[in-house]
């Protein structure tokens, strides 16, 4: 026996559940295919090696999700993006200025159109997002390292040897070849030859190459979304859903269920009369229908039609669920704290706790990706390219200080005679007061080894030493 199903909408409309059906997944017209890859062709021919995912797809889920995009921004920001400094190396008791000076000039300007800080940030938004990165290392005709570029990794493959690198953009294909590979290529075929052998205008840049270990490959790294791609398409799922069905015809009110005929259109347009006329004008009117059976002939025998009210709170509520287990899988698949995102989570407060989670986030999910990022730059372009061997390129970090609690902190080991009011200074990140009497150390305010005439002159100190810790405060009270 046919059962035929309907919904009544709460506007009166009614739609088939064969119409419904094609939205429970995509809208009509709609592919689920992926991008592409450009390389599809490429790949035996020049002895490339395919990834295990798809970068243009890849690329295209930061445009999908906006916690997968925060997230990504976010740690390519507090990775990259919060400023560097240059310092000593270990053991280093007096290092080269002139080399500190080379360093900083290239380091201050490494590119006409960008600050290091945002080729960096580039550069790890491909890491976070693709699993792989790379720096584009620019030489001048006597061979000097001159500047630094990003490259986008979508439009870069690895060759079998790890030595060669391809990028295709629309029609044009590029080659590369690793830092310090000592063999030239050709920039347009990829040939190897020997060292000295292709003229400078043919020859193929240097490359950096950072990857997201995975050990899957030996060529490419991997997101750390991989893990949540499930819940990042899911969300997507649901998103469609709801825009494709209740965009265009509001909640469901009514499920009509009609047994023994079919619903043809005659028998929808009295139902969508009634609901959108006749229950308006009187709560007790009567529905009287007439129907089909499949073979087209009418019939006066009764036909069983049920009308049952819908419940939409149930379906909302879980899919108000559904999207915050997906954003709490997608942002624990990247390590990083919902506030840090920009999520508020009901329950949870703030201060210690997220000081606490902020911390465990620097030391287990940024730091080491700063390592990474220093240890490229201080091996392949400050020692290798610039000859710089005295200093080495730090991030600065994420201040997950309380600045209150610290000064509180340093005052009582200042009491106990420990730090001196320069070493209090360094710690906090200032520059030392250029007086011998910063230097000494106090016991409940009273210097020791001070003779009466030198108490005087170091109580004027304390008062500059003083004021320069009132100025730390207050900044800390303006910041946002």
């Amino acid at each position: 026996m046919a059962v035929t199903k309907a919904y009544v909408l709460e506007d009166g409309e009614v739609v088939s559940s064969k119409y419904m059906e094609q939205y429970a997944i995509k809208r009509e017209g709609e592919s689920n295919k992926l991008p592409t890859d450009k390389f599809d062709k490429t790949y035996n021919k020049d002895g490339l090696v395919p990834p295990l995912y798809n970068p243009e797809a890849l690329a295209e889920l930061l445009e999908m999700n906006t916690h997968h995009y925060r997230a990504v921004k976010t740690k390519a920001r507090d990775v990259a993006g919060l400023g560097w400094y240059l310092e000593p190396r270990d053991g280093m008791e007096k290092p080269s200025e002139e080399q500190r000076e080379i360093a900083n000039s290239f380091l201050i300007n490494p590119n006409p159109h960008m600050t290091l800080n945002e080729i960096n940030e580039q550069v790890m938004v491909d890491f976070e997002s693709i699993g792989y990165a790379f720096y584009e290392v620019i030489r001048n005709d006597q061979d000097a390292v001159v500047g630094l570029e990003h490259i986008p990794s979508h439009t870069m493959r690895v060759h079998q040897d790890l030595n060669r690198f391809c990028q295709i953009r629309g029609n044009k294909k590029v080659w590369f070849k690793r830092f310090g590979y000592e063999e030239d290529v050709d920039l347009k075929t990829g040939a190897v030859k020997a060292k000295g052998s292709i003229d400078a205008n043919q020859k193929a840049n240097e490359v950096l190459y950072i990857m997201n270990y995975t050990s899957r490959s030996d060529y490419y790294g991997i997101p750390d979304i991989i893990p949540s791609l499930g819940a990042l398409l899911g969300e997507r799922e649901r998103q469609e859903y709801n825009i494709s069905f209740f965009d265009n015809h509001a909640i469901p009110a009514y499920a009509v269920t009609v047994t023994g005929a079919e619903l043809d259109e005659e028998t929808e347009r009295t139902i969508q009369k009634f609901f959108q006329q006749d229950v308006k004008k009187a709560n007790h009117s009567t529905l009287v229908l007439t129907a089909k059976r499949e073979d087209g002939e009418l019939t006066s025998d009764p036909i069983e039609i049920k009308f049952q009210a819908l419940s939409t709170d149930m379906k909302e509520a879980s899919f108000r669920m559904f999207r915050q287990d997906n954003r709490d899988e997608i942002l624990s698949s990247h390590g990083i704290p919902p506030y840090r995102a920009g999520i508020t989570v009901e329950g949870q407060l703030g201060g210690s706790s997220a000081s606490e989670s902020t911390e465990i986030y620097k030391q287990s999910i940024i730091k080491p990706k700063q390592k990474l990022i220093e240890n490229q730059i201080n091996r392949y372009i400050l020692e290798d390219g610039l000859g710089v061997t005295d200093w080495r390129f730090r991030f600065k970090e994420i201040d997950t200080r309380d600045l209150d609690k610290e000064i509180e902190r340093m005052q009582k080991l200042f009491d106990m005679g420990v730090y001196s009011p320069n070493m209090i200074l360094e710690k906090l990140g200032e520059e030392k007061i250029d007086n011998p009497n910063m230097d000494r150390h106090f016991v409940k305010g009273q210097p020791l080894d001070a003779s009466n005439e030198e108490v005087n002159a170091i109580m004027n100190s304390l008062k500059q030493f003083h004021e320069k810790l009132v100025t730390i405060a207050t900044k800390a009270d303006d910041q946002p």
